[in-house]
């Protein structure tokens, strides 16, 4: 269901809901029709459920955009670290000392990898002490692991977000489906229980059919494609 379908139903909901309520020649009407003000209150819950739905929605959404902009953030710091270090050990290492800081095979492209790669190539670096004399002490190599942790609370809390985004989505939709069943049962009701006042109808969003069914429309059409009946003349 788009936005604007949603925001439709809520409205139209809203307004059977409240002026049935509101308005003693409806409510009284459609509580012989089984809709007393309990059962018509029980739809009002609906829509209220939705309405939270909806913002909880949006605030998961929120939170998954801010985690994921910390994500791409922590990504990028963690890959400048690593590449720095990558870049200058392959210039200046031997490949035993290259197998010590994981840098055989090709560089790591996705956030679990880069984290993991960039982990091990600092909590490794001190087993190179050739390193240290391009700059990388101890507090240097301190620095380059903790981007690799932070990379990776980064993307457990991604997780976390994105779970919890689609957890609310899945009920968000289960909100709106209960309001519109609901809804769409009271409108046929109602339909029936007002039938005879038409301005009562237009208080719930409902309009009075004026024209005809398609299956008044149908049994016209058909009725006129037969053919005239004989006349017989007297002799």
């Amino acid at each position: 269901m788009t936005v604007d379908k949603k925001a439709d139903l809520l409205s139209r909901a809203a307004q059977a809901i409240d002026n049935s309520l509101s308005d003693a020649g409806i409510r009284d009407v459609v509580a012989t029709y089984g809709y007393n003000e309990a059962k018509l209150r029980e739809g009002r819950a609906l829509v209220d459920a939705a309405l939270a739905a909806s913002s909880a929605q949006l605030a998961a959404n929120g939170e998954q955009q801010r985690a994921t902009a910390a994500l791409n953030q922590a990504e990028q710091t963690a890959r400048a670290a690593y590449q720095a270090l990558a870049k200058l050990a392959r210039a200046s290492c031997d490949k035993p000392s290259l197998a010590v800081l994981g840098l055989t095979g090709s560089a790591p492209r996705t956030p679990d990898g880069l984290a993991k790669a960039t982990f091990n190539l600092f909590e490794n670096a001190p087993q190179v002490p050739a390193l240290a004399g391009f700059g990388y002490n101890a507090e240097r190599v301190a620095a380059g692991r903790a981007t690799a942790e932070a990379l990776q609370a980064a993307i457990s809390a991604q997780g976390t977000a994105k779970g919890a985004a689609q957890k609310v989505a899945l009920q968000q939709k289960a909100a709106f489906k209960s309001l519109e069943s609901w809804l769409a049962l009271y409108i046929k009701v109602a339909k029936v229980a007002l039938a005879a006042d038409a301005q009562q109808l237009e208080k719930l969003d409902v309009v009075a059919r004026t024209s005809p069914t398609a299956a008044q429309r149908a049994a016209a059409a058909a009725k006129k494609q037969q053919p005239p009946t004989p006349t017989t003349t007297a002799s």
